[in-house]
Parts: structure tokens; C-alpha cells; sequence
């Protein structure tokens, strides 16, 4: 049995939604299957009914309509949507957290596959997986751009959809608690006595990032009573990384203490002091996200702030909760992952 994510309400159905916008059911079932292109159902009437079912956060009874039966087994179809610009190793990462959080919660006869739909920032209205109802039943949607998020708040979709990272009001979603890992990632290295303080990010901010950036930066003032360093990267990888670090030294920058908002550019950071002989944590603390399954494999171990883990625990069991024709009694569930202290950081033990 898995567990329940907040309390049930009544279950809307076709016709609740037939009932409120003032059509009959079989056009709602049209129109939420997306097969009311060619009809002569206005694109008004369209809206009404999109919208409706959103307001009243109807769920397709996906358990009778989609889910297989082959000999008793049921098999469920999941799709994780992410973009290109999201480095590669963190959607394997995804994938296999994915995983291991299906296998604890569903049982011997149901089986899952999960597949991999990407898309460019900023485009994933682009999708043509989002217009089909039958292809699977569900999505992670994840890494997403601003405008994507727009997209999002203003898209009810016929097949149950978690976007992980973000707030959005008219979707379930499940993201890191605002403020939680920027201000954590100030006290880590504020604690280990580091006087000259950055944080490393992208030029291309997500809502997860950004309150990271927002609240590292919030944290920095009020320890040490000026802004952070910020080393801002052309893209989100170890190479821009190591290019903005490189040119930030050269140019006379100095900094004792380093939190990236994505682990992909800590790699490239670590590469770079390793080649300078900047010794870590010695000369220079770093914190990092724990995004990926490497951390205790950087040298040293990488002290991490938000275990994806944590992300996907929690989204699993609401998705499967909302493929069963369940409605939890809220929409966003925020997580607070325990730090998880390594070598990375400056302390009493690594000095």
C-alpha cells in the first residue's frame, strides 16, 4: 500500500467538469484526451473546460484507462521530462534515484518503465509527449526555464504531471523549502572561519537557483556584512567552471570558501585548484548540492547541501498517488534535506 500525501478529497470526475462548464461529458472527455482537434467543439469552449478541470483538480481514473493488464501484472508507463541544458550526469542520476524510489513503492505485480523526454529551456510547450494522453501515465517534469514554469501554471493536463524544483500554483510540485539551502550553505562555510565568501552559478537562473542564489547572498550580509563573490558561468558545466574560476584568480580575485548551485561546475572548480596546488579545505572551503552519486568520489569528499534523493522520495509515491485517482489536499510539498558533512570543509578534524 503506498502512502498517502496529505487527505483525499471528493473525486472529480467527466461530468463534475460537464456539470460546471455546461456540456455534456463526452465533450469533456474529448477535450481531455486532446482529440477535440477537427470537432466542432470551439476553441472557447476548449479553454472552459481545460480550465475547469484544473480549477477543480480533476485526475483522469488513469487505473481503468491506461494501466495494462498482462496476466495479472500491471505495467505503468512514467516519463521524466528535462532539458538539454541540464548536465547529463544529473539526469542519470534522476533516473536511477527514480528507481530505487519505484522499487520501494509499488509491489510484485506491477512492473514500470520510465523514459527520457528532453527539451530546450524555455520551450516545453514545444512537446508533443504533453499532447498525447495515452503515451504514458505520468510525468516528472524538472529543470525547467521561467518560461516553462509560465507555460505550466497556465497548462491542466489530462495524465498526472509532478514538476520537482519549482512552486507553481496550479500543479503538484515538490521543491526545496525557500531560503533552506543558500542560507545553510553561508553558515557551513561561515562556521569554518572563511572571510572571503562565493557562490557560482549559471547565467541562466532557474526558481530553485535562484533562491539559492537570493538566499546565499541574503545569509552572506548578515554574516559578514557585504555581498558574496559571485562567479558567474556561461553554462553548466565543469569546463565553464573551471574557464570563470581560471579568469577570477588571474584578475587578482580572492576567495576562501566556494558554494556552486549545481555540482557540475564543482568539478570543474576542485580540477582547477587541484592544477593551482590550492589546497582543499586548507586554503579553500566548497559546498556543493549532492545532485549526483559522485560526491564522495570528488578529493576530497564533497560536502553536500540537498540530496536529490530527498526530491524524488517524496515525488514518487504523490505521483503514483495521483495515478491511482487520488487528490491529495495540497499541491506543493516542500523538502529540507539534512546536510551531509564532508572533507570539503574546513573543521577542527581537516585543518
Amino acid at each position: 500500500m503506498l502512502p498517502l500525501v496529505g487527505k483525499s478529497k471528493a473525486k472529480v470526475t467527466i461530468y463534475t467538469i460537464a456539470e460546471k462548464v455546461d456540456v455534456s461529458a463526452a465533450a469533456v472527455s474529448i477535450v481531455l484526451s486532446n482529440r477535440h482537434v477537427g470537432t466542432r467543439i470551439s476553441e472557447a469552449t476548449v479553454e472552459k473546460i481545460r480550465r475547469a478541470a484544473q480549477e477543480l483538480g480533476y485526475v483522469p481514473n488513469l487505473v481503468a484507462r491506461r494501466l495494462r493488464s498482462q496476466a495479472g501484472t500491471r505495467q505503468i508507463d512514467l516519463a521524466v521530462i528535462t532539458s538539454f541544458e541540464a548536465p547529463l550526469a544529473l539526469i542519470g542520476e534522476w533516473v536511477r534515484r527514480l528507481q530505487e524510489a519505484m522499487d520501494a513503492s509499488i509491489g510484485k505485480d506491477t512492473r514500470f518503465s520510465v523514459a527520457i523526454e528532453l527539451f530546450h529551456a524555455g520551450r516545453l510547450r514545444e512537446m508533443s509527449a504533453l499532447l498525447q494522453s495515452d503515451r504514458y501515465n505520468g510525468m516528472l517534469i524538472t529543470n525547467t526555464h521561467p518560461d516553462d514554469d509560465r507555460f505550466l501554471e497556465n497548462t491542466a493536463f489530462s495524465f498526472p504531471v509532478v514538476v520537482i524544483g519549482r512552486s507553481l500554483k496550479k500543479q503538484y510540485c515538490v521543491a526545496e523549502a525557500p531560503e533552506f539551502v543558500g542560507r545553510n550553505a553561508a553558515g557551513l562555510l561561515h562556521r569554518a572561519g572563511c572571510k572571503h565568501p562565493a557562490i557560482m552559478h549559471g547565467t541562466q537562473l532557474t526558481e530553485m537557483t535562484r533562491n539559492r542564489l537570493a538566499a546565499f547572498i541574503d545569509a552572506a550580509l548578515r554574516l559578514w556584512g557585504r555581498p558574496p563573490q559571485l562567479l558567474v558561468c556561461d553554462a553548466l558545466t565543469p569546463e565553464a567552471a573551471n574557464a570563470a574560476l581560471r579568469a577570477f584568480l588571474a584578475a587578482g580575485g580572492k576567495i576562501d570558501g566556494v558554494f556552486g548551485v549545481t555540482d557540475s561546475l564543482l568539478q570543474g572548480v576542485y580540477r582547477l585548484l587541484h592544477e593551482q596546488k590550492i589546497k582543499i579545505p586548507g586554503k579553500v572551503s566548497v559546498v556543493g548540492i549532492g545532485d549526483f552519486e559522485t560526491p564522495t568520489f570528488f578529493d576530497p569528499g564533497l560536502t553536500t547541501l540537498a540530496d536529490t534523493s530527498a526530491a524524488v522520495a517524496q515525488a514518487v509515491p504523490l505521483l503514483l498517488q495521483l495515478i491511482r485517482g487520488e487528490q491529495p489536499g495540497q499541491h506543493t510539498f516542500l523538502v529540507k534535506p539534512e546536510p551531509v558533512l564532508r572533507g570539503s570543509v574546513r573543521n577542527e578534524k581537516n585543518c
